[in-house]
């Protein structure tokens, strides 16, 4: 599996890719320190890795041109809790440098592009951690809204959980 769009590719990536991937997570460690864990390392992006598989999830590096990786998303097509009618974003995360460039709305979109060519899927759920109001604009601004107030996680984290409902537009 790989998408692309206008100056990025979505790939899949694994431990092969751990150092590449452990530079991404540490230039998101303004992001990290909001949860219980503010310190990238291998243990957590095995966790990652590790629970994306187990929701059947697909862990993607974003890559420029160049091949450099730019930031993750993690995204499961369908099955989320499971409803098969139901996806799952669940995680995005740009290195600090490439923030606020309009990419993280141009990955979103290629996942659910991706997302929205199976029929059967009527909804994408993601979460927001309820300390981060700039990425909940984000999520907004890209049409998903929060059902329900915000909810403690296992992690310790709150987080207002979020869906966007197909569109009449969507493929």
């Amino acid at each position: 599996m790989m998408l692309s769009g206008e100056g990025f590719e979505i790939r899949p990536v694994g431990e092969a890719n751990m150092d590449a991937l452990l530079a991404v997570y540490r230039a998101c460690e303004d992001f990290l320190a909001l949860g219980p864990t503010p310190h990238a390392s291998e243990a957590m992006i095995r966790g990652d890795l590790l629970a994306s598989a187990a929701e059947g999830g697909r862990f993607c590096g974003v890559f420029n041109p160049a091949g450099d990786l730019l930031g993750v998303v993690d995204f499961a097509a369908h099955g989320h809790r499971g409803d098969r009618a139901e996806a799952h974003l669940a995680l995005l995360m740009l290195a600090s440098p490439h923030r606020g460039l309009g990419l993280g709305a141009r990955v979103v979109q290629a996942v659910e592009h991706e997302i929205w060519h199976d029929a059967a899927v009527k909804v994408i759920a993601a979460e927001v951690q309820v300390n981060n109001p700039r990425a909940l604009r984000f999520w907004e601004r890209m049409g998903y809204r929060a059902v329900g107030g915000p909810e403690l996680e296992p992690d310790g984290t709150t987080v207002y959980h979020l869906l966007r409902h197909r569109q009449p537009e969507d493929q």
